[in-house]
């Protein structure tokens, strides 16, 4: 019979390992972007949401233009872009991981975007 001190360890192993999988995203989960609250034409703020990998960069593409814009990581998984002028949606949003991986998804936000949205996308990192 296991003794008491093996068992609450067991416990808390297990309860660990379920709240600990409640903040990270299965792979094979569909990434979504979520507009932040604030969020202007001029200054968009995305958090991305269930990548199951380190996103260490996120792009930006304006429809019609041939160039991805950097966004800049304000804080873990939310990313800034301040431009001159405003962009002009729909967005496409190019993602790159930790130790390798890009993925493209074109036209994620549209044209007609609102702070305090959610966007999914077909983007994936993993099985």
């Amino acid at each position: 019979m296991a003794s008491s001190s093996s068992l609450q360890l067991a416990v808390a192993v297990a309860l660990a390992l379920l709240v600990g999988g409640a903040w990270c995203a299965t792979p094979g989960t569909k990434i979504a972007f979520h507009v932040e609250n604030g969020s202007s034409p001029n200054n968009l703020k995305l958090l991305v949401k269930n990548a199951a990998v380190d996103i260490v960069e996120v792009d930006v593409k304006e429809k019609g233009s041939n160039e991805f814009l950097p966004m800049k990581q304000s804080s873990g998984t939310i990313w800034r872009l301040n431009t001159p002028k405003p962009l002009k949606g729909p967005l496409s949003i190019r993602l790159t991981a930790k130790g390798g991986g890009m993925r493209v998804q074109d036209d994620v936000i549209p044209a007609n975007w609102k702070a305090g949205t959610a966007y999914n996308s077909k983007l994936q990192f993993g099985g």
